[in-house]
């Protein structure tokens, strides 16, 4: 039993350590999905993390490529179904068009490595007043109430031992 529960924090602590350096590193990105638009690769509530241009675990922009670009103050992640010298045109997997405006390749923010499925409704239940106390004071505050429980026992043990 004592092994199993090793394997599972070993498995949460690099789940964390890699979400921790991509939530650190100026190069990569968390995205929340809020939009059906590439439907059913990436669904809404999906945790999207993304990688820059040319960057170690992704190519080049090219065609069938997904990409997150800034368009005025919104992020899209859209697949490219054509690319120009500097320029390419974008397209959601559920849209039969594609998107009004070429996009530029300064535009993009970063390319798509891979994606959680709905683990972005967490993520945005955490930024609410209930979320937090939920998520992260609850257990917080049960994981300092066992290390007190855990001081007090020793030093009963201690205490006892005289």
């Amino acid at each position: 039993m004592k092994i199993f529960l090793w394997i599972i924090s070993g498995i949460l602590a690099l789940i964390v350590a890699g979400l921790a350096f991509v939530y650190f590193s100026p190069d990569y990105n968390i995205y929340i999905v809020r939009s059906e638009s590439m439907k059913p690769n990436i669904n809404i509530g999906d945790l999207v993390i993304t990688g820059p241009v040319g960057g170690l675990f992704n190519g080049e922009i090219k065609p069938g490529a997904i990409v997150t670009y800034k368009t005025g103050k919104d992020l899209v992640t859209h697949r490219v179904i054509s690319s120009n010298n500097n320029t390419i045109v974008t397209k959601g997997d559920a849209v039969e068009d594609p998107d009004p405006q070429p996009v530029l390749i300064s535009q993009v923010t970063g390319v798509y490595l891979f994606g959680i499925h709905k683990i972005g409704y967490l993520a945005s239940f955490l930024h609410t007043k209930p979320g937090w106390l939920l998520l992260v004071i609850l257990p917080g505050t049960a994981l300092v109430a066992l290390i007190i429980k855990e001081i007090i026992k020793e030093s009963a043990a201690v205490t006892a031992g005289r």
